[in-house]
């Protein structure tokens, strides 16, 4: 599975300056946090947590993409596709199905990638075998009822769009298939305007959601672009740019507004949110997650531990490094900064290392299969992560303190595995071998495709988490 979904970074307003919204990928103030708003519960009733609401039967999987939702207005919205077989013919039988590493039999690079052009290749064929959609839903965010759907045809890309819409005055923005951003009314879905980005384009997928800031639209599509958020009209265009996945960060450098993004080739770059000038760029060894801007430090995180998690110091002139920290990485996901410290996940592991220093204050595994991509969110002091399901710990640097390890069911209820055991006789199934084999397959049927959205990040506003899942979206009250 390839997906991206870690965004998380730059903070001009104050976090919590609007704890009921989380109008883009990352929060309202792009640190993946709110540190205001109403107190949260500190654990999962005994019985477990009914769904405030559940909207199910919304296009997932592979080909619907992985983009997280986002909240303002009492509205939420999400980002999806449908993948629909057109005419009588079928595709050809796959020859050159996707290898994981363990498959690849001794295969040198050089037969690896010659492997992957014919993948891709036949890949393409078969895409003509479909029809593909773009699709923008909006509902309520206190009942879950749909108030919009717009459909826009859509082409073929090797893995769907998933950036997460951006909300700002009124305006909904998105980066779709084949280089199209476009920007809709939220009021009522309605297109206000629509930009054919530039450059060559064959079946790549981009997962950059818009930075949006003094009516300049910025949205990295294989280059940065910044875009004239009531028309479209393109503004400027960093040529030397080449990535697609991490998404762009504000800064406020004085009384000037820069643009910091993680720009391809293990680096990051730094521009003039206005005449989009580069300022500077550094070799942070970040790749797929954002970078975070705190006040005038800078932090990127690497796919490898050899790249770490990286702080600098900002300047006009350029990043100063400070320090690193090699115990995680992670292929997408971005870290969270509260109180000071920041809090990463990488794969399995979790730590907390204190944002002046570096060092750190804690560490923790987390018993989950291979979670990767999906990015934390914290508000009320508390961390949120969902993978196959939700690990919820208190965001203090004293130590690791979980307070909830919960799934979700076909109901949506959100539980501990403990509750869910009780509800299905499992300690009396699992006293014969005969009921151990039927005790693994009930467990695996109750959960098998209810639970989050894997790379998938939850979104935190007005106390309550609004949480894409494999078929759907709930919304889960976690207020006191």
């Amino acid at each position: 599975m390839v997906c991206f979904a870690w965004l998380l970074a730059s903070a001009t307003v104050a976090i919590g300056e609007d704890a009921s919204s989380w109008s883009r990928w990352r929060g309202p103030a792009d640190v993946g946090a709110v540190a205001e708003g109403p107190t949260l519960i500190d654990g999962l009733p005994d019985t477990g947590l009914k769904p405030h609401w559940i909207r199910r039967q919304i296009p997932f999987a592979r080909s619907a993409g992985w983009a997280s939702p986002t909240v303002a207005d009492g509205k939420v919205f999400v980002f999806t596709h449908r993948k629909v077989k057109v005419g009588d013919g079928q595709p050809p039988k796959a020859k050159y199905p996707w290898l994981p590493p363990d498959k690849r039999g001794g295969m040198t690079d050089e037969e690896y990638q010659e492997y992957e052009r014919k993948r891709r290749d036949e890949q393409e064929e078969a895409s003509k075998f479909f029809r593909y959609d773009e699709i923008m839903l909006c509902l309520d965010a206190e009942t879950g009822k749909d108030l919009w759907t717009t459909e826009k045809k859509s082409v073929y890309t090797r893995f769907a769009q998933s950036g997460s819409p951006t909300i700002a005055a009124g305006k909904l923005f998105i980066l779709g298939a084949g280089r199209v951003a476009r920007c809709q009314a939220t009021a009522d879905g309605s297109t206000v305007w629509e930009q054919q980005l530039p450059g060559e384009f064959r079946d790549e997928y981009m997962q950059s959601s818009f930075l949006v800031e003094d009516n300049v639209a910025v949205v990295l599509a294989s280059q940065l672009f910044a875009l004239d958020a009531s028309t479209g009209a393109i503004l400027w265009t960093a040529d030397n740019t080449k990535g697609s996945h991490s998404s762009p960060m504000l800064w406020a450098d004085g009384g000037d507004k820069r643009v910091v993004a993680n720009v391809g080739g293990g680096e990051t770059a730094c521009f003039d949110l206005k005449s989009g000038e580069e300022l500077w760029r550094v070799k942070s060894d970040a790749q797929h997650s954002s970078p975070v801007v705190v006040g005038d430090k800078l932090l990127t995180f690497g796919s490898n531990r050899k790249a770490g998690l990286r702080c600098y110091a900002l300047s006009s002139d350029g990043a100063k490094q400070l320090w690193s920290f090699h115990d995680v990485a992670d292929k997408g996901s971005t870290p969270v900064v509260l109180d000071g410290h920041v809090f990463v996940q990488g794969e399995r592991k979790l730590a907390c290392v204190n944002l002046d220093t570096g060092k750190r204050a804690w560490g923790a595994t987390m018993e989950m299969s291979n979670p990767q991509y999906t990015s934390l969110v914290g508000a009320d002091h508390k961390l949120m992560y969902t993978y196959d399901g939700l690990l919820m710990f208190a965001a203090t640097p004293e130590r690791f303190e979980l307070l909830a390890q919960a799934k979700i069911d076909k109901d949506g209820l959100l539980a501990e595995e403990s509750v869910y055991r009780k509800l299905a006789g499992m300690d009396e199934l699992e006293k014969t071998p005969e009921g151990r084999k039927e005790a693994l397959q009930k467990w695996q049927k109750m959960f098998r495709g209810n639970g989050p959205l894997a790379c998938s990040s939850p979104a935190v506003a007005g106390g309550r988490l609004y949480l894409r899942l494999e078929d759907g979206v709930a919304c889960y009250d976690l207020k006191k």
